[in-house]
């Protein structure tokens, strides 16, 4: 019997820390990630060949640097079917819904991997 092929999740937070424990979660649940730590290393990811299901991006990347408000529009834009979920650790997350199009939603920071787990398969179900 074969097994569906895992969803593709791309966590992208420019801190090296985050990005490790966020993808050790998913990938204890059976996901396939990939990490990156910025928006020019993210589009890379979701422009390159192997599709990307999910888009899980911090809003806060690097100084200097695209946000990941950016980011999920950009890849969205190019991208339509792309999900994107949000991370934040702003006290009031529900703000960036009026940024957020259909198709995305914020999870605030922190979180455990029970919460993780949760809004991703809700995402992509």
């Amino acid at each position: 019997m074969n097994q569906p092929e895992a969803k593709h999740v791309l966590v992208v937070d420019d801190d090296a820390a985050y990005r490790r424990i966020v993808a050790r979660m998913l990938v204890g649940a059976g996901f396939k990630v990939t990490v990156a730590e910025d928006f020019r290393a993210a589009m890379r990811v979701i422009d390159g060949s192997d599709p990307v299901d999910l888009l899980l991006t911090d809003i806060g990347l690097p100084l200097g640097t695209p946000h990941g408000l950016s980011l999920g529009s950009v890849a969205r834009v190019q991208h339509p079917a792309l999900k994107v979920l949000f991370m934040t650790g702003d006290q009031d997350p529900a703000k960036f819904a009026l940024f957020a199009p259909e198709s995305t939603s914020v999870l605030a920071k922190p979180f455990d991997a029970e919460a993780l787990i949760a809004a991703v398969n809700s995402m992509l179900a």
